[in-house]
């Protein structure tokens, strides 16, 4: 799995910010749209692969998918429309945000609460500091990967490792990734759908 994730990482390095041009690009936005849209979650990255990696016709089936999960509120048509694949950016609620941490963490149950979310972002914090071997910017790196569907730029990875080294040294490794969290959030890419 870590091999796809790479590829994907690959396929994607030349689509990171500004680059919304790129058709692969434009499939993974809108994959993530859709599923913000009818499920509130973002696809997981085994999701994502699949469609991605393994399909050409990602979208369709992705909204196939959505369409199935949705009960009839949204139509496949819908989602494959002209007027929703154009639409404009919208904002993606912080709460939505925490949600999806905690869903990525592998501990959503359908009730989100103060609690949840911190066990939550600390899990998915140890999780990406794992599949990372303990390096903090291959960490973030992967957080980043987790909330926009795409890998960070060198400019937001400067950034984002300059926050966690200020932050680390008054507090814990945990915590100073909790502050870079944070700022992910108000990335581009995960703030908007």
């Amino acid at each position: 799995m870590k091999r796809r994730l790479f590829l994907l990482c690959l396929m994607l390095s030349s689509a990171a910010p500004g680059a919304a041009e790129d058709p692969l690009h434009r499939e993974i936005r809108l994959i993530r749209r859709a599923f913000l849209d009818v499920t509130e979650l973002l696809p997981s990255p085994e999701e994502l692969d699949w469609y991605v990696v393994y399909n050409r016709n990602s979208y369709a089936l992705a909204t196939e998918y959505l369409a199935q999960k949705s009960q009839g509120k949204w139509e496949r048509e819908q989602l494959l429309s002209p007027a929703y694949r154009e639409a404009p950016e919208q904002l993606v609620p912080k709460e939505v945000l925490e949600k999806n941490v905690v869903y990525l963490a592998g501990l959503w149950r359908g009730e989100m609460s103060p609690e949840l979310y911190e066990a939550g972002s600390a899990k998915f914090i140890k999780d990406a500091l794992e599949i990372a071997s303990d390096n903090p910017s291959n960490a973030i790196d992967w957080m980043v990967n987790a909330l926009t569907c795409r890998p960070s730029s060198a400019e937001e990875e400067n950034e984002l490792s300059a926050i966690f080294t200020k932050v680390s040294l008054k507090a814990t490794e945990l915590e100073a990734l909790k502050t870079v969290l944070l700022h992910i959030f108000e990335l581009r890419d995960c703030k908007y759908k």
